[in-house]
């Protein structure tokens, strides 16, 4: 009588055998963040506010790198040399100038100051990490760069500044804004010709303007850059879009760049076309 006693227990306390080669129930998709309601500020304009994540950053001696990655973020740069020069969205240097770049592109860790602490500038640090938008005030763009954080004053509806100008060539040039329906346009001027496009030998004059278009859709903010600079370009030059995401993560202060010698650093320099 026990032992049945017993069987009968394992009978009903044994876990069904189709239950457990049942497969789990499929992992839902992440949600699209782009699909989210924008938020708008009370004059109507969308609300930019918080923190962006681009994942990895325009190229590696700016160190743009802000963010976990995202399977809804989309870079404007690419994974390696071979995919850059491929892509048939290139600078459109004037003839004359393709030997420069090509030089440049060859030695570009002893001519790109990045590799040596200084600002990676604009339109080349990408877009904005975090961004404060307070009425009556500039909006004010935050990055977390390898060089130092840096941020910019971009007023909105006023003119470029003459003091700024007349300080001298700027790393990220004078910025100024205005709104064209539900996208933040963002003119830049007032550039020196220390900083790079990208990475690849992209070198620009002191003529340079830069015009970024930011807008936030649902909890996703789409960027892009246009160049004007008839010192070298034979047209404006429109580079690839990025598309950043909300994220609750704050930006942390970078320890301090300090140069390192890279004269035998010379894989730094191998970015060919093959």
């Amino acid at each position: 009588m026990k032992l049945l006693t017993a069987l009968a227990l394992l009978i009903v306390i044994a876990p069904d055998a189709t239950a457990q080669q049942r497969p789990a129930a499929p992992v839902a998709p992440a949600a699209d963040p782009a699909k989210k309601p924008t938020p708008k500020l009370p004059d109507g304009h969308p609300d930019l506010n918080g923190y962006w994540a681009i994942g990895r950053g325009p190229d590696t001696p700016v160190n743009s790198e802000f963010g976990q990655r995202n399977p809804f973020i989309k870079r404007g740069d690419w994974r390696n040399a071979k995919e850059a020069y491929a892509d048939p969205n290139q600078p459109p240097y004037k003839p004359e100038l393709n030997a420069k770049v090509e030089e440049l592109a060859k030695t570009e860790s002893k001519t790109d100051m990045a590799f040596f602490c200084k600002p990676g500038g604009v339109p080349r640090i990408g877009p904005p990490h975090a961004i404060v938008q307070a009425p009556g005030m500039p909006i004010v763009f935050l990055y977390q760069l390898g060089a130092g954080n840096t941020y910019r004053q971009v007023p909105v509806g006023t003119a470029h500044d003459k003091i700024a100008l007349g300080l001298g060539e700027l790393y990220n040039g004078d910025s100024i804004a205005r709104w064209d329906g539900e996208t933040l346009v963002v003119e830049t001027i007032g550039f020196n010709t220390e900083t790079w496009i990208g990475i690849y030998g992209w070198f620009h004059s002191d003529k340079m303007k830069v015009v970024e278009r930011i807008s936030r859709v649902g909890d996703t903010l789409h960027y892009q850059a246009t160049i004007e600079d008839p010192e070298v370009f034979t047209r404006p030059w429109t580079m690839n879009p990025w598309v950043s995401v909300k994220t609750s993560e704050r930006i942390v202060e970078n320890p301090p760049c300090v140069e390192t010698d890279f004269d035998s650093l010379t894989s730094l320099d191998a970015k060919t076309k093959h």
